[in-house]
């Protein structure tokens, strides 16, 4: 069997309630943003030092995606919660997803 993602409990209520993200859609959700959002090597400059700052206040072993407006923190392949980008960095991460979706 392969290597299963889980949403805890935690992030499936954090998904549906700040993303209105409806329950049977959370894992499909959550898939996309591990397969599909934007990584800290995908970032530069300011954006790149938040998700640093990320990484070292949510702990080691940390796998952290920017995807559709959300912050998806991962502990591996379980998602554990899931916040709103700040406006700060939204235009930063609408342009690196344009640039990794045109390839």
């Amino acid at each position: 069997m392969g290597m299963s993602k889980v949403v805890t409990n935690h992030a499936a209520e954090r998904v549906r309630k700040r993303a209105g993200i409806p329950k049977k859609a959370v894992q499909k959700n959550a898939d996309t943003a591990l397969d599909k959002g934007i990584t800290h090597k995908d970032s530069t400059g300011r954006l790149k030092k938040y998700f640093d700052y990320l990484f070292l206040s949510h702990g080691t072993g940390t796998n952290i995606r920017m995807h559709g407006g959300y912050v998806y923190i991962f502990t591996h392949h379980n998602l554990v919660t899931v916040f709103p980008i700040p406006n700060c960095h939204r235009n930063a991460v609408l342009k690196i997803q344009k640039r990794k979706e045109t390839g």
